[in-house]
Parts: structure tokens; sequence; C-alpha cells
């Protein structure tokens, strides 16, 4: 690790690291909560597509069996299913919903859509299905009505006509056999039972062999009136059975159709249960990285507590000797001491070296003050000593001049400031010199 010099720079330092650490923990955790609220949203609408399907099952299997055409549960279903699934595969800004985060997820949900096409065909198809034979139900029990109707006139015909017992047997055998068609198909179209439907075509055929055996035979020839409602009443049949086949054909469809979505309904089911247990399974693993980082972040964030509590020692270690080494300002004596006994260590801090040595400094100038202080009072006294013996000549040479007194006032005075300045001079030095021994 770098190690800073000076005590701002440690301070900035170490205050950095740990302001740098503290903030990218708390933009992480911010970032991290967002982030789960969203996983929480998406791992929500991927779970409901699960429900979703299940939901469309039952729905195609309460209108098929309940007789209902009310479409809108399974219609509501159907559209949130697929606008869900579009949303995970494609995303979804407005709404929260980001893109798959990883392959595996991708590749799922692909899966998933593959599944869904074909579902979601099956189970349309089942839908129209379902409206059209509901729509026809009434219309085939109006027909199975006509179709009595056309089969006992046929009877009534053969009777006003006198033909043998067989004819009128057969004949009325007819209208049992368009009742029994009608029992059967409405019994198979509301439970799709197999033996309904094989009841219904033992039936049919049997009604279709007799009115073809009527269609031939000579004695039906034989009397025109009763010729004319037999071909009446094939023709009413051979519509009557190619409305009834179609429909049977509609609803064998669209029994195909529900098998598919039962059988594919737990493949879907399963797939999409696999790509929530993918999203969750991600979202966990980013927890578990978030967790990681934390760990990581107080590691490194008591390594720097650390780091900035052996830096401070130093600090007040450093911060001890410039005291200590200012302190001999005090008890030593000023004049024997030199830039070394004031400087710190090079490894000090900065602020302090550069403090030691304005110090280191001061006290060089105020020895060299103090030398020169010296100096100057010793010249000084010199000078006072040097005027006053000069002083002293002058008044001996005036005593020998005979000169007018007054001038020699004069010079007496003249020669007297001149000793004033002189010792007054040497005075102001001593004085400096006393000022400058209480730095001391």
């Amino acid at each position: 690790m770098i190690k800073p010099r000076g005590i701002s720079k440690k301070i900035h330092f170490a205050g950095g690291m740990l302001s740098f650490i503290i903030v990218c923990v708390i933009t992480l955790t911010v970032a991290m909560n967002e982030r789960s609220k969203k996983d929480s949203f998406i791992i929500n609408i991927a779970g409901k597509q699960r429900m979703l399907t299940q939901k469309m099952s039952k729905e195609i299997f309460y209108i098929k069996y309940k007789q209902s055409t009310d479409f809108r549960e399974l219609n509501s279903a159907i559209d949130l299913f697929d606008n869900n699934l579009h949303d995970l595969i494609k995303g979804n800004s407005a709404k929260g919903i980001y893109l798959p985060q990883n392959t595996k997820i991708k590749t799922k949900l692909e899966e998933v859509n593959s599944l869904w096409i074909s579902f979601k065909s099956e189970v349309v198809k089942i839908r129209k299905a379902v409206a059209f034979i509901k729509n026809d139900l009434e219309t085939l029990t109006a027909r199975i009505t006509s179709l009595l109707s056309e089969s006992d006139k046929v009877v009534k015909v053969m009777v006003k006509n006198s033909m043998s017992s067989e004819f009128i047997d057969l004949s009325g055998r007819q209208r049992m056999l368009s009742q029994r068609m009608g029992l059967f198909v409405e019994r198979y179209l509301r439970t799709d039972n197999e033996e309904d439907y094989l009841q219904f075509v033992k039936a049919k055929n049997l009604y279709d062999e007799t009115i073809n055996m009527f269609m031939n035979h000579k004695e039906v020839k034989a009397i025109p009136e009763v010729l004319t409602r037999v071909e009446k009443t094939y023709k009413y049949w051979k519509a009557h059975e190619k409305y009834v086949l179609g429909i049977l054909k509609v609803e064998n469809s669209m029994n195909d159709s529900i098998s598919y979505v039962h059988e594919k309904n737990i493949k879907l089911l399963n797939t999409m249960d696999e790509a929530v247990w993918l999203y969750t399974e991600h979202s966990e693993e980013k927890n578990s990285i978030f967790i990681k980082f934390q760990y990581i972040s107080l590691v490194i964030a008591l390594i720097i507590i650390l780091f900035s509590y052996i830096l401070s020692r130093e600090i007040v270690n450093h911060i001890n000797d410039f005291v200590n080494r200012t302190k001999a300002l005090e008890s030593d004596n000023i004049n024997s001491l030199n830039h070394r006994h004031i400087r710190v260590d090079e490894e000090s801090e900065d602020e302090l070296i550069e403090a030691s040595n304005y110090l280191s400094k001061f006290v060089k100038k105020v020895n060299v003050a103090m030398s020169h202080s010296e100096d100057a009072i010793k010249q000084a006294e010199s000078a006072v000593h040097e005027l006053q013996h000069l002083a002293d000549n002058v008044n001996d040479a005036l005593r020998d001049l005979q000169i007018d007194k007054k001038e020699k006032d004069s010079f007496d005075k003249k020669v007297n400031a001149t000793e004033d300045i002189a010792i007054e001079s040497a005075e102001n030095l001593i004085h400096v010199r006393k000022m400058l021994e209480k730095l001391n």
C-alpha cells in the first residue's frame, strides 16, 4: 500500500479510502435493492406464467363440458401469457422488465416460446370449435326433429298405400333410428364418450342402409307417391348426414386439440417452471456476489482503519519528537544549539520538517544576531574608552593653551555630546543583547 507523506496527505488518504469504500457499499446496496425489486417482479411474472397454463387448460375443459360460450377468462389468460412471455424475452423498460441476463435463461424462454406457439394454436382451434359447435346445437336439434318428421311421413305414406308390413316395420324403425342418432350424437358432443359415438355410427349406418334399400326397391318404385316421399326423405337425410358428420369432424378435431393441450400442458408448465428457477438462481447468485462484496468491503475497511491507526501513531510520534526538540530552546543554551538539534528526521511529516527547518533558520539568525550584538557592544565600549581618553588629552591640551573661556566651554560641550552619543549607543546595544538573551 502506498504510504503518503505529510499529516494532511495521510489524513486525506485514509479518509478518502474509507469514504470511497463507504460510497461504493452504499451505491451498490441501493443498486442491488432496486435490482432485487426488479428480480422479484420478474420472478413473480414468470411464476404467474405457470398458473396461466393451468388456467387456460381449466377454462378449456370448463367451456367444453359445461356448455358455456363465455371465453373472457380464456382470452384474458391467452393474452396475458402471450404479453408476459414477449416482455420476458424482449424486455420492457416501461414495466421494469429487463432482457434475459444469461444464455441459460434466454435459451429456456425460447424453448417456452416454441412450445407456446403450438400450444396457443391448438387452444385457439378449440375455442373456435367450441363456438362453432355450441352455436349449431340448436340447429342440430331442429334438424333431428325434421328428420323424425320426414321419417314419419314415409311411414304414413306407406300405410296409406297398404304396403307390406315389412316396409311399414322398417319405416317405423327409421323413426326410432332418427331419434337414436340424435340422442347419441348430442350425448357424444357433451361427454365425448366413445360408446355414444359408436352407437351413433351404428344407427346412422342402419338408417342409411334402410333408406338406400327404399330408394332401390321395386315395390317402392311401383308406387309414385311413396317413391316421391322416400326421395324427399333421402335428400333431406343426405344433407342431414353431411351436416352431422361436419359437426363431428369439428368435434373430433377439437378432441385431438384437447388431447394435445392435455399432453403439452405439462411440458409447457415444466419448461416455464425451469425458467422460473433459472431466474431465481440468477437472483440468488447476484445476492451472493453482493454479500461477498460486503464482506470484502468490511475487510478492506478494517484494513484501512488499522492503517489509519498506524498513520495516526506515526503522526503522534513525530509530533512528540518535534515538541521535544522545541523544548530544547527553553532548557538549553540557545548559543549551543544548531539546526541539527532542531530539525526532525527525514522520515517525519512534511509539515513538521518544514516547521523545524524554519525554526532552525530562526535559531541560526538569533545566534548570528547575538554574535553581532556582542561584537558591537565591545566596539562601542572601546569607542567610549577612546573618546574618554581623547577628551582627557584635549582637556590637558586646552589647559596648556591660552584660549578664550567661551570657546573652551563650547568645545567641551561638543566633546561631552560625542561622549553621550557613544555611551547611549553602548547602552542600546546592551539592551538589545539582554532582549536576545531572553530567548535563551
